[in-house]
Parts: structure tokens; C-alpha cells; sequence
């Protein structure tokens, strides 16, 4: 009878790991992702960040011109303004992420600020940047469960917040570095920046000269990952396992960089994606890329001669990844 109950009892435990693995190994995708093209709304978008929320079968793109973001249904392809930039005193929207909690955190960009909102769109809280840590210009973010942190494409430092509680915790200044560690020059420097799977490290890109960057999270150490070509003009980045996706905007291709297992090397493949219009940040969406078609290189900037006019309406684009 113990034998019985021994037996009973182990099956019970394997089958309860077994179906937790199988949770596990479930995709989140409930949503089909329909459109190949999504339309956003105004004329002077210009937008830049994304992100993609699977439970709810929306992504948020943030407009650099007045800050507005807009929400997309996926399936629909239906899209209105989720949160107005005027209302919110945001005139830029650059990296986004949505944490455990459906709040949305924004990359304030040459504005030097980070914003939270509620996920009913609502402001919860904005951080000014330049007035707490002299920032230059904040681009895009990474989430997991218990932290948000933020690259700084002028100043060498990365910034973090708790993300885990039900209020989350404030900004800090989490790094700061050196050109011996991590050289910054002329330009846009550090721009993407995602999470390994397991947490230990970030990886982040240097937009101007195409290296990647590994960081250590506990002990933050600094090592270049070594690659066989430059991802110059590197912008979004997607990590799944050892293989980085990097959204290269002047480009207007994605380009899949295959890393080894200590984050220390990797081949850099094939682009793919086409029709892209300066390709910046991208989300996945089951066994697709939103891409985000920013045109960011025909943003009026005051040049003379202005540059020529963006092709409208302003898209994101469905890409599948190869």
C-alpha cells in the first residue's frame, strides 16, 4: 500500500511538472495577426517605438513629433490614440515596453524623460532625466519582470526602474561608463537593448559604429560581442535565445545575428524584410516582426533644403521571420 501510495504520489508530481512544462512550452499568441500592413493615424507621425501586448492582441506606436500614442488591434487593424502627448506634457515617444502589470513605460528621447502610464492610458508618473541624472537623449527600454532599464544614446550611462510592484519603484541611475569600457563617438551610440532569457545579461547596440555590447547584470561588466560585420545604423533589437534580431533603419532590412551561448561572438546573417522605411523598432507577434516604418530620415529638422516629403500613411509592417 505505501508502494501504492509512493507510486501515486510520483505520478501525480510528474504529471504536475509535466503539465507546467507544457504551459510553459504554450505560446502566448492568442490573436492571429491578420493585416500585413497596419495604418497609423496622422500625417506628422514620425513614429519610432513599439510594443506588442499578446494577452490583449494590441501593440502601442509612439510618435516622436507630439508624443501621442496610438494602440492597434492586430487582428482589426483598427487604431486611435491611446494616450495624447499634449495631455500628458510628452512631446516625444521613443523605445516602449509594456511590463507584467500592462503599464507602458516610454523612452522620452532628446526630451531627456521616462514615462509610465496606467494601462487604461492614464499618465502615472514622468521622470525628468536631464534634471536627475544630466541625461542626453533617452531611446529605448527592456522589460522583465522585475526591472525596466533604459539606454542613453548621448551620456554613458543606463537607467533602471522596478517594474515587479503594484506602484513601480522610481528611476535610477543604474550604470555609468567609460570609453575604455564602452566607446561613445559622434552621433546616435547606444540605441536598442534587450534581455537574455535568463536574465543575466543586456544586450545593447551601438547605432554609429555597429558593435554589440554585453552587460553583465549582477556584476556589470562590460564585454564587446564579437561579430564578423558591423550592425551599423542598429536600432531595435530582438533576443530569442542566442539569436538576436537587429531592425538596421537606413538600411530597411532585419538582419539575424547568431550569438553563442556566452554572448561573446556572433554571425551576423541575411536581411530580410522589404518595402521598409527606416526600419526602427520591431516587436514580435508569433512568428512575425511589427515593424515599425519611422521615416525618420525625412523628418523636418530645419535643413535647407527640407527634406523630401514622408510617403503616407505612416505603417507598420507585418514581416515573417524567416
Amino acid at each position: 500500500m505505501r508502494n501504492l501510495l509512493y507510486l501515486s504520489l510520483t505520478a501525480l508530481v510528474l504529471g504536475t511538472s509535466a503539465c507546467n512544462k507544457d504551459d510553459d512550452d504554450e505560446p502566448t499568441q492568442r490573436f492571429e495577426i491578420k493585416q500585413e500592413s497596419y495604418v497609423l493615424p496622422g500625417n506628422q507621425l514620425f513614429p519610432e517605438g513599439i510594443a506588442y501586448n499578446p494577452s490583449q492582441g494590441t501593440f502601442y506606436v509612439g510618435s516622436t513629433t507630439n508624443g501621442d500614442v496610438v494602440q492597434v488591434n492586430v487582428e482589426t487593424g483598427a487604431a486611435s490614440i491611446f494616450a495624447a502627448g499634449a495631455a500628458q506634457n510628452r512631446a516625444d515617444c521613443r523605445g516602449l515596453k509594456t511590463d507584467a502589470r500592462n503599464r507602458l513605460w516610454i523612452a522620452g528621447g532628446a526630451e531627456n524623460k521616462i514615462h509610465v502610464l496606467n494601462p487604461d492610458g492614464s499618465l502615472l508618473k514622468t521622470w525628468d532625466t536631464k534634471a536627475l541624472f544630466n541625461s542626453g537623449f533617452i531611446n529605448d527600454c527592456a522589460v522583465d519582470a522585475n526591472f525596466v532599464y533604459f539606454t542613453d544614446s548621448r551620456v554613458q550611462k543606463v537607467y533602471r526602474a522596478a517594474v515587479s510592484g503594484s506602484t513601480p519603484g522610481e528611476v535610477e541611475e543604474w550604470l555609468a561608463f567609460t570609453d575604455a569600457q564602452l566607446p561613445y563617438g559622434t552621433g546616435f551610440n547606444a540605441n536598442g537593448i534587450a534581455l537574455t532569457d535568463d536574465g543575466r545579461y543586456l544586450i545593447i547596440v551601438i547605432s554609429n559604429t555597429g558593435k554589440v555590447f554585453r552587460i553583465d547584470r549582477t556584476s556589470k561588466a562590460i564585454a564587446e560581442v564579437t561579430l564578423d560585420q558591423p550592425v551599423t545604423a542598429g536600432d531595435g533589437l530582438w533576443l530569442t535565445g542566442t539569436k538576436l534580431y537587429v531592425s538596421r533603419n537606413s538600411t530597411g532590412q532585419v538582419f539575424p545575428v547568431q550569438l553563442n551561448d556566452a554572448f561573446t561572438q556572433g554571425t551576423v546573417g541575411a536581411g530580410f524584410g522589404s518595402n521598409l522605411k527606416f526600419n526602427t523598432t520591431i516587436a514580435r507577434a508569433d512568428n512575425f516582426f511589427l515593424v515599425v516604418n519611422s521615416q525618420l530620415n525625412l523628418r523636418p529638422n530645419g535643413s535647407t533644403p527640407p527634406p523630401a516629403a514622408p510617403t503616407l500613411p505612416f505603417t507598420v509592417s507585418r514581416v515573417a521571420i524567416p
